[in-house]
């Protein structure tokens, strides 16, 4: 871990060892590929992110795959009788930090999925009461600890996967338009749900994310909205198609749209200004990719007093990703790309 951190070093010459490191990452994974247990998974997941952050795309499918065929082998994340409390939690977060993996990476690989949610698995419990534990320690019934901010990503990823569905029956021809926007409308549904069940200390406030800052939760909290608001955009996005004709559905999804594309850069600005809360994270800079594609339309396409608001995100969103650039080689393509 100390070596994957030395990317985010403020020294220059630091960050250049990153792939010397990298590469002794890989090769000492490779020696030890045939233990299987949490460890490896683990450092499955790190070296197959490492890999997609310098463009290895075969590699981050490869390490990935290790760690999901892992997974399955132990059968994660059922405990195991001498598991204690901290074993069973990181066994759970464990497999749900595979299911959220599968979901993103199988999409931008397009591979096939390999983690399914049956709806069997209790979720991540509030990551204070995961912190709060003690070896040994044996917890009763851990289900009645609550649901943790991780939680709630995955609860999105869920719905995140129903879109994906969605795109590729649309891509395949499986859908028509009227069949694509009664799905859409379900899934909007959804993502109400959502919000309605979020506990009052989750949903997004100024005061909320400077208390968990303060928690040392403020990175997760942003990495929870911009998930939302990231993902509600693709759902949306399909409807800036001028070629579809115009329906009050779908007149109100380009609106959601613009709201959730404006909404994540608004808040990955905030992120960056306030302490203990910066989105760095490498997918960061596809979903900023992502808010700037449809911020571009409103600026094409979008009424007069839209225009000044959408100038000044677009740029923000472009100085974000000049910096995440700084760490992850991988986001020169998409740089150029919104230049």
């Amino acid at each position: 871990m100390a070596r994957y951190l030395e990317r985010f070093s403020d020294d220059p010459e630091v960050r250049q060892k990153t792939k010397e490191f990298f590469s002794a990452a890989k090769v000492s994974l490779k020696m030890d590929i045939d233990n299987v247990c949490l460890d490896t998974i683990h450092a499955s997941i790190l070296v197959g992110n490492l890999c997609g952050a310098e463009g290895e795309t075969v590699g981050e499918a490869l390490f990935f795959g290790v760690a999901f065929r892992m997974a399955h082998v132990l059968h994660l994340p059922e405990p195991d009788a001498t598991d204690d409390s901290i074993t069973q939690e990181i066994k759970v977060r464990t497999w749900w930090s595979l299911y959220m993996i599968d979901t993103w990476s199988s999409a931008g690989l397009n591979l096939p999925r390999q983690m399914y949610d049956k709806g069997q698995n209790r979720l991540p419990m509030p990551e204070t009461s995961f912190w709060s534990l003690e070896t040994g320690d044996n917890l009763e019934n851990d289900a009645q600890l609550g649901v943790g901010l991780w939680g709630y990503m995955v609860i999105l990823a869920r719905i995140f996967s129903h879109i994906q569905d969605l795109h590729v029956r649309l891509a395949d021809g499986a859908l028509d338009e009227h069949q694509a926007e009664a799905i859409t409308e379900r899934l909007a549904h959804e993502f109400d749900k959502y919000l309605q069940d979020l506990p009052s200390n989750l949903h997004f406030t100024v005061d909320n994310l400077k208390q968990h800052a303060t928690a040392g939760l403020g990175r997760a909290f942003v990495a929870l909205h911009l998930g939302y608001h990231h993902y509600a955009t693709l759902l949306y996005f399909q409807y800036f198609d001028t070629q579809l004709q115009r329906t009050p559905s779908r007149t109100i999804f380009v609106a959601r749209c613009k709201y959730h594309a404006a909404s994540f850069s608004d808040l990955l600005k905030l992120s960056h200004e306030t302490e203990d809360c910066e989105a760095f994270y490498l997918i960061v800079a596809h979903m900023t990719v992502v808010s700037s594609s449809a911020l571009l339309h409103t600026l094409l396409f979008g009424s007069q007093d839209e225009l000044l608001d959408t100038r000044k995100r677009l740029y923000l969103n472009f100085e974000i990703l000049l910096k995440l650039k700084q760490f992850w080689p991988g986001v020169d393509l998409m740089v150029r790309s919104t230049n």
